[in-house]
């Protein structure tokens, strides 16, 4: 990745993250119950539990042939 690309992505990355905490700021007021955190708690576990096993049955997947196997029989690039 060029110094260009790197810069855009920081970029990004640092914009997104103002706005979250922006948008995190201006809901001081909004109370969470016992059961909105849990449930908040609760999605955040399962949505990084879903990013570690997809990207890791990529990582199987790749390192083991089977993407090597699959597009095997295709004809030609058109």
């Amino acid at each position: 990745m060029n110094k260009l690309g790197i810069a855009t992505a920081c970029g990004l990355g640092l914009a997104i993250l103002a706005v979250a905490i922006f948008a995190w700021n201006s809901m001081e007021d909004t109370a969470l119950s016992t059961n909105g955190i849990v449930a908040l708690t609760l999605g955040i576990v399962a949505t990084i539990a879903l990013g570690v096993i997809l990207v890791g049955l990529m990582l199987y997947s790749n390192r083991h042939g089977y993407d090597e196997r699959a597009g095997r029989n295709q004809g030609p690039p058109r």
